[in-house]
């Protein structure tokens, strides 16, 4: 798999910035090439409230959003990242970043969450999320269609310069790319996400469309820290870029279209 350079740092939560007493509350990861810029909090508070006393979470939540804000403005104006050690300088409130450090990545959401873990964590029980891929391989190993699925391989998309992997494909008269995407309860984040995989989508679409056997990329969402206007607002997108969606938590259409397909292509024994 193709990794990139990227480059990641901490962001950290410092409210008495001359005592030097500082508490790592998240984690930003920026991958120019890919156009990605994650940036991750963790959802606790109990070890801010042990060292700096107990702190207002309304508060907390505000700085965070703000300064999530500010961020990706400044990245907006200097896409490439150049100018984040000198935003890092200028800060002197309750949250700044540390100073930026160089990693190569291959799954941006993979390393966003690996270094989350180990430099950041989460407080008590607040625990990491099941990754979309392994929710997935649950979901197709409880109903026992995975053996019905192929491990595609990468996607070359050459004239846009992309190159796309998805964890499981399938025949149905078009070649169906399945790969899941996970939305934070940040709705800004949610819509960067849900625009990614429709424009992937639509290129997809187009570059095969010529084809004998098209191809065609199907997204299950898990769409439960979001409302049912915004999974309706991305479905339209997605419609309108060729892209299929389903959602995680309603997955019954998509695997029977996989058994019958399976047994319509000769993928189950003694079936024609």
């Amino acid at each position: 798999m193709e990794r990139y350079q990227g480059k990641y740092a901490l962001v950290q939560f410092c409210p008495v910035p001359e005592r030097l007493e500082f508490l790592n509350i998240g984690l930003m990861l920026l991958v120019p090439q890919l156009d990605f810029v994650g940036i991750r909090f963790a959802r606790g508070q109990s070890r801010l409230d042990r060292v700096f006393g107990r702190q207002q979470k309304s508060y907390l939540d505000a700085i965070k959003e703000a300064f999530e804000s500010r961020l990706r403005a400044e990245l907006l104006r200097d896409a490439a990242g150049a100018s984040l050690d000198e935003f890092a300088r200028k800060r002197a409130n309750d949250v700044r970043i540390s100073q930026l450090l160089p990693v190569m990545v291959s799954d941006p959401h993979a390393e966003l969450d690996d270094l989350f873990d180990q430099l950041v964590g989460e407080d008590g029980p607040a625990l990491r999320e099941p990754r979309m891929k392994q929710k997935l391989q649950k979901v197709f190993a409880a109903h026992k269609v995975e053996q019905f699925l192929e491990r595609p391989d990468e996607l070359q998309l050459p004239e846009y310069g992309m190159k796309i992997s998805v964890p499981y494909g399938y025949q149905n008269g078009r070649y169906n790319l399945i790969d899941g995407m996970r939305l934070s309860g940040s709705v800004s984040e949610g819509l960067r996400e849900a625009g990614k995989r429709a424009l992937e989508g639509g290129l997809i679409w187009k570059h095969f469309s010529d084809r004998v056997n098209g191809k065609r990329l199907i997204v299950v969402g898990d769409f439960g820290q979001q409302s049912n206007g915004f999974y309706h607002a991305v479905r339209d997108q997605f419609d309108a870029s060729h892209v299929k969606l389903y959602r995680l938590d309603d997955m019954q259409a998509l695997l029977k279209d996989i058994v019958d397909n399976a047994a319509e292509h000769g993928r189950i024994a003694g079936r024609p």
